[in-house]
């Protein structure tokens, strides 16, 4: 199974792909920013995308739109460091499958996972 992780921080990035690994996912690509994602997205053509909705430039949502629009089965959880129910709510809309809370953990990110794999 591979995971995209989009985040403009590199430090929450090598984080999010420590979880994984220890979760027994080892197939974790990266991405900082809006147009990284994009081309990463493409050329992995991950099961999972974990996105963050604060980016620079353009938003998280805009990527879940644009993610859907190359893949209309992509699999996209948002991520925040911030609750905000608007954002939630434009992120599920969007197309976001879930919404997890940064920082998050093993047990949360496996369950994601696990939720979305069927």
């Amino acid at each position: 199974m591979k995971i995209l992780v989009v985040d403009d921080s590199n430090v929450f990035r090598k984080i999010l792909t420590e979880l994984f690994a220890r979760a027994g996912f080892d197939d974790v690509v990266e991405a900082g920013d809006f147009d990284e994602a994009i081309d990463v997205f493409r050329a992995s053509k991950p099961n999972f995308t974990f996105v963050d909705m604060i980016l620079p430039g353009r938003s998280g949502v805009e990527l879940t739109k644009e993610l859907l629009s190359i893949d209309g089965n992509a699999v996209v959880i948002a991520m925040s460091s911030i609750i905000n129910k608007r954002m939630i709510q434009q992120s599920l809309e969007a197309g976001a499958k879930d919404f997890i809370l940064k920082p998050t953990n093993e047990i949360a990110l496996n369950s994601v996972l696990t939720m979305w794999s069927g």
